[in-house]
Parts: structure tokens; C-alpha cells; sequence
């Protein structure tokens, strides 16, 4: 069953079941709901035959905010394990050891990695944090891709908001960009985006748009990005702990024909993440992809993701 925490700015859904992701954020002042919602979440997701991981996990995702570990992206070989699309976590179910009114706290472990994972949810008087610890019990350490995967959507989002992000470089993905961007350009988001880069902020399109984007913010000045919605009259600011180096950036505005979204989705995102998406190097040698972060038996990977009203 759902877990439904409320808080002095938000009321925020938590779902055991599969990956304890944050189903939904809503701002109470106003109403409106901040994450997506994609359309695969009103289907039996289970009677779907699915020839990938990544099918398998596209058609149970119910958008909102995940956490991928041991991996993120398309699935791969690593430590003798297959890893399947965006990792275990986010399709395990997860056990509930405690919850209040405004906080809960829930674990699982893995099985493609040596990992325990202790995440802890707790909605406060201007938002709420979210305190991630993986803990390694192998002898040895363990690589481990590490990404948040928060998606805003509409009604919070429309072609009336931006996003500020305080980094100085965007990297556009080098086999799927999208169309706001062409493949693998690396520069400033005036380079990458051209005049969407606006001196106030990134303007996001409007739902029905057809635009998507995927890239990735890195260089950091403070990690942390805003979304803002004139429209509704407030927005949010996500803050992350620096080791997570880079934040993907996507954006999909019922861009998608065809299985899953068939032009039904829309959202935009900002993820922190350790590892720049893709494989290989960028035209200015950053490596994309690669094992991830190193946890050691001894020292767990603590990380703390903020999200505030603003």
C-alpha cells in the first residue's frame, strides 16, 4: 500500500512496492500535482510480454522520482551480473520499517550487487528531503551507477515555465538527443539549445509540443536546478549532494509516437547523477557511461536530495 506523508508545503506518495519511489508531490497550497504521470501507470503492466529490461521497466513506470542502482540506462554486464534497464532498485519491492505522518523509512537488498539500500522520506515545513545510504557488504568494493530520476509535469509545468540550473556546461546525448539538440554537442546551454536558452532560464515547451530533449548539465557551480511555473505562481528548487557530478536533463512534450508513450506523456526532468548517460567519450573527451561510483565495505554512500518551495 501506498505511504501518504504530509507536510507543511507538500503532500507526498511513497510506493513500497515497486522501488519506493515517489509516486506523487503535491504542492498544498495551490493543489496542483509537480510529477509526471505516465499513462503506463493505468495499465496491468504484469500481463505485458516483455522482450527487454527496458520494456519490462518502461511499462510498470508510473513516472514520479525513482532511485537507479546499480545501474542506469540501457542494461549491461558488470561484476558477472546483467544488469537490466535503470537497475534493480527501482523494480524491487521495497519493506517499510517505519512511518509517521511526515516521515517513513524503507530498505531492500540486492541481488545483482552486494547492496543494502535505507532510504528515508521525510516531508517538512518548505518541502522535503530525501536521504539515500547504500551500504556495500561485500569484502571488496563495488561500482555502482547512482542516479535520482525525478520527472515534473504538467499542470505544474507549461510553456510558461523555465528551469535555472547553475552549471556551465550541457552535454546533448550523442545517439538520441532529441530535437532541441543535435547529437553529442557539448557547451554552454546557449550553445547546445540555442535562443530556448534564455537569459532568465531554459524555457520548457509546451505540453502537445512534439519537442523532447536528452542531454546532461555538468560543471557545477552549486549543485541545484529550479523549475519554475509563473503560471501556478511558484516553483521548486532540487539540491543534491556533489557526488552526484552530473544532472540529466530530458525533456519529452507528447513527443513520442508509438509504444509506450504514444504521445501521451509529458515531462521534464533534472537528474542527479554520477555518471554522464551513454557510453564512449564526448567530442571534448568526458567519459560517458563507465562503472560509476566506488562504495567501499566500510564506508556507505550517504546522499541527501532536497526539494523546496520556492
Amino acid at each position: 500500500m501506498p505511504i501518504h506523508l504530509t507536510g507543511g508545503a507538500f503532500d507526498v506518495v511513497v510506493e513500497p512496492a515497486r522501488g519506493a519511489d515517489i509516486l506523487q508531490i503535491t504542492d498544498r497550497e495551490t493543489g496542483t500535482p509537480l510529477l509526471a504521470e505516465s499513462p503506463t501507470v493505468r495499465s496491468d503492466h504484469r500481463a505485458i510480454p516483455a522482450a527487454s529490461s527496458q520494456a519490462q521497466w518502461l511499462a510498470g513506470y508510473p513516472g514520479g522520482w525513482q532511485v537507479l542502482v546499480p545501474n542506469a540506462g540501457p542494461e549491461r554486464t558488470h561484476d558477472g551480473a546483467e544488469l537490466g534497464f535503470h537497475g534493480e532498485a527501482s523494480l524491487a519491492e521495497w519493506t517499510t520499517l517505519a512511518s509517521t505522518a511526515n516521515a517513513c523509512e524503507l530498505e531492500t537488498w540486492l541481488s545483482t550487487a552486494p547492496l543494502h539500500l535505507h532510504r528515508r522520506v521525510t516531508a517538512h515545513e518548505d518541502g522535503m528531503v530525501v536521504i539515500d545510504t547504500i551500504r556495500n557488504h561485500s569484502p571488496d568494493p563495488v561500482r555502482a551507477r547512482v542516479v535520482q530520476h525525478p520527472a515534473f509535469g504538467s499542470p505544474f509545468l507549461d510553456d510558461e515555465s523555465f528551469v535555472t540550473v547553475a552549471a556551465t556546461t550541457l552535454v546533448a546525448d550523442a545517439d538520441a538527443p532529441g530535437t532541441l539538440a543535435a547529437a553529442g554537442t557539448v557547451g554552454s546551454p546557449r550553445d547546445v539549445l540555442g535562443e530556448r536558452a534564455e537569459a532568465r532560464g531554459i524555457r520548457l515547451p509546451a505540453p502537445g509540443s512534439g519537442e523532447s530533449l536528452f542531454a546532461a548539465f555538468t560543471d557545477f557551480e552549486t549543485p541545484e536546478a529550479t523549475f519554475h511555473s509563473p503560471t501556478r505562481g511558484f516553483g521548486v528548487r532540487l539540491e543534491w549532494d556533489a557526488v552526484y557530478q552530473h544532472a540529466w536533463f530530458w525533456i519529452e512534450a507528447n513527443a513520442s509516437p508509438g509504444w509506450p508513450w504514444f504521445r501521451r506523456l509529458y515531462a521534464a526532468a533534472i537528474e542527479p547523477a554520477t555518471i554522464l548517460p551513454g557510453e564512449g567519450s564526448t567530442v571534448d573527451g568526458r567519459p560517458r557511461g563507465g562503472a560509476g561510483v566506488s562504495i567501499l565495505p566500510d564506508e556507505p554512500l550517504v546522499t541527501t536530495t532536497r526539494l523546496t518551495r520556492v
